[in-house]
């Protein structure tokens, strides 16, 4: 009895570290809410805010000028940590592989072409990047059901600083979330 009771002891101390991608949540499509994705290999989950009632995953698609446009993000807002991602298509309708490699054109509110962005305030340094001709990323959209307002989908881009032209490499984005039809 005392080999086994030590036997157990010493197998609950052999803990295996997971490896960034087992960090991330599944790739699903059942408007779970989830994202994460490895940004220069380190994996990044989003998580509630500590000082704010917003969500961590956010969706809508709406009538737009240019169409139905969608907007996703995900974030984690805190007083030690403020980043996200963010994905905006001007005009959506079915799921599909979408390729972000246009400048933003992000003026008076009018968005004109898809993009990517990747934002970091803290802790420093800032980082404010999107995609564009010279830093591309894709966005593949594998559910978007407007019945039941889910969009699931994968992504990878490397958006560069618009202060510094640094790059960002973000591989392995996945996520599942319930939008808003407005």
């Amino acid at each position: 009895m005392l080999c086994t009771g030590a036997l157990l002891v010493l197998l609950a101390g052999c803990k295996k570290d997971l490896s960034p991608l087992e960090q991330l949540p599944d790739a699903t499509e059942q408007g779970l809410n989830t994202a994460g994705w490895l940004l220069e290999g380190k994996a990044w989950v989003p998580v509630r805010s500590t000082i704010s009632t917003g969500m961590p995953n956010n969706g809508y698609w709406k009538k737009s000028k240019t169409g139905f446009s969608l907007a996703v993000s995900f974030h984690r807002f805190s007083i030690e940590e403020d980043w996200g991602i963010e994905f905006y298509l001007p005009d959506i309708r079915h799921a599909g592989t979408f390729v972000l490699n246009q400048d933003p054109a992000i003026t008076g509110g009018r968005f004109a072409a898809g993009y990517g962005h990747y934002v970091h305030s803290r802790p420093a340094p800032n980082l404010d990047c999107y995609t564009s001709p010279n830093a591309p990323g894709e966005l593949i959209i594998t559910r978007f059901d407007t019945v039941q307002n889910i969009v699931s989908g994968t992504f990878t881009m490397a958006p560069q600083d618009d202060a510094t032209g640094t790059p960002v490499q973000i591989t392995q984005g996945r996520f599942d979330l319930k939008f808003d039809h407005r």
